[in-house]
């Protein structure tokens, strides 16, 4: 199972990743620090996190094994010139802008759950009949995926199930 909190409250990832990381995981004052590609991490933690924001969202998910979490704004515009970098089986599968950031948003899912960069890894992955490829290979990993209010969600990781929850306020710094 996997936790996955969002907000629509005007608050940047670290200090609502400390947050949620006190408030729900009794891990007051967490060190957050960063792999070489800036993949964020606690330091002695035993949670593993990631977060994404699209257009006023903020969404946290985590874990207690490696997770990857993107989300996009369905309100976005079509990418031509994006659609161009996906794979021929891939682009069979993208019919609607709503298919286009199923698939993106896995793919980014997938990136950020190995701490890659999609500059070196966007090439490598393909999403094609809702399973991770790299390199070719089919990954033995999942990928969650669902709507919520206008935004398309991709969780990556070894989980079958998500826990989800808004969150309403968060207190200001102390």
């Amino acid at each position: 199972m996997v936790d996955i909190y969002y907000t629509y409250a005007p608050v940047d990832s670290e200090r609502f990743t400390k947050f949620i990381l006190a408030r729900y995981y009794n891990i007051p004052n967490a060190e957050i620090c960063k792999t070489i590609n800036g993949k964020p991490y606690v330091k002695n933690g035993k949670v593993f996190f990631n977060a994404s924001h699209s257009k006023g969202l903020l969404a946290l998910a985590v874990g207690k094994s490696e997770v990857g979490l993107d989300i996009e704004s369905l309100s976005g515009k079509p990418r031509p010139a994006v659609l161009n970098k996906f794979t021929p089986r891939e682009k069979y599968e993208i019919v609607t802008l709503a298919d286009f950031y199923i698939h993106w948003t896995a793919r980014e899912s997938y990136i950020k759950y190995i701490a890659g960069t999609l500059a070196a890894q966007w090439r490598k992955v393909e999403f094609y009949r809702k399973k991770i490829y790299f390199l070719g290979n089919p990954q033995d990993v999942n990928i969650l995926q669902f709507t919520l209010e206008g935004y398309s969600f991709s969780v990556c990781g070894n989980f079958s199930r998500y826990y989800l929850k808004k969150i309403e306020n968060i207190p200001e710094n102390r």
